[in-house]
């Protein structure tokens, strides 16, 4: 069973959804319409690229190419998501090893013990599943980031009186350390327990919608939120180590250059 394909006027009924948001925008009037249709024209444009690409790269399948995709896939998701985060790019050199070593030990784990495919590096198999590793990973690790650093912004009192009272900064750090983990955590847990009950799955939607056998696609998707995690839960402790680092002064100060200038308010 093929996927039926989408019609070139099926498509123009799709993006014909967009008017509802228009609609809501003007008649609350509210400044946001432009950047609603660029939005959705630039998220066009780059999936078309990127599906074009894709079809040269899984018409090649080069073990090469597709491995290093894959590095400059997460290059590029840390340089993004760091631009529009609350950071400065500073912490770069600190969250990509973080990025790579955790996307490249889950994705290396899952394909060899649990797809097990003929071809482990199969760009049908390696590629969309480091891509799911590495957009869910990196939105959590950055949120947990965000939340360590100003939560010790926010409290910077109460972090310099443990520095005061003898402690290393890598214990004064411990409290707002395990806050934001479980702050990361919490959400994400939320969202897997609610997988099935009131939503179904992207992968496994498209899957059944490709013709596959729907226990099949369930045991692909269960084990995509498996790896999702792992991968999640390891990038975000590891982006966390590493950026004491940079975000830790060897004095055991905040470095306030990690933040964007609007985000910085510590006292001195």
């Amino acid at each position: 069973m093929n996927t039926a394909d989408i019609s070139v006027s099926g498509m123009i009924f799709a993006f014909a959804a967009v008017a509802v948001s228009l609609i809501i925008l003007t008649n609350l009037k509210i400044k946001l319409r432009k950047e609603v249709i660029l939005t959705f024209v630039r998220m066009t444009v780059q999936l078309l690229l990127v599906g074009l690409y894709l079809q040269v790269l899984f018409d090649i399948n080069s073990p090469f190419l597709n491995v290093a995709y894959i590095f400059i896939m997460i290059i590029a998701a840390d340089y993004t998501i760091l631009r529009s985060s609350g950071f400065t790019m500073k912490l770069f050199i600190y969250t990509l090893p973080a990025y790579m070593i955790s996307i490249t030990a889950v994705l290396v784990y899952y394909m060899i013990a649990v797809f097990s495919p003929d071809n482990v590096l199969d760009a049908r198999y390696i590629i969309p599943i480091a891509g799911m590793l590495l957009g869910n990973s990196m939105t959590r690790t950055v949120v947990t980031l965000e939340r360590f650093y100003t939560s010790i912004q926010r409290e910077y009192d109460t972090y310099l009186s443990y520095l005061f009272m003898g402690a290393t900064y890598k214990e004064a750090v411990i409290p707002f350390f395990r806050n934001a983990y479980k702050a990361g955590l919490a959400p994400s847990l939320a969202n897997y327990a609610a997988i099935g009950l009131v939503s179904l799955p992207g992968m496994m939607t498209g899957q059944i919608l490709g013709g596959s056998n729907p226990m099949v696609a369930v045991k692909y998707q269960i084990a995509i939120i498996l790896a999702i995690f792992a991968a999640t839960e390891i990038s975000t402790m590891l982006a966390l180590i590493f950026s004491l680092k940079k975000g830790i002064l060897p004095t055991g100060f905040l470095n306030r250059s990690i933040f964007r200038k609007a985000r910085v308010s510590i006292k001195s």
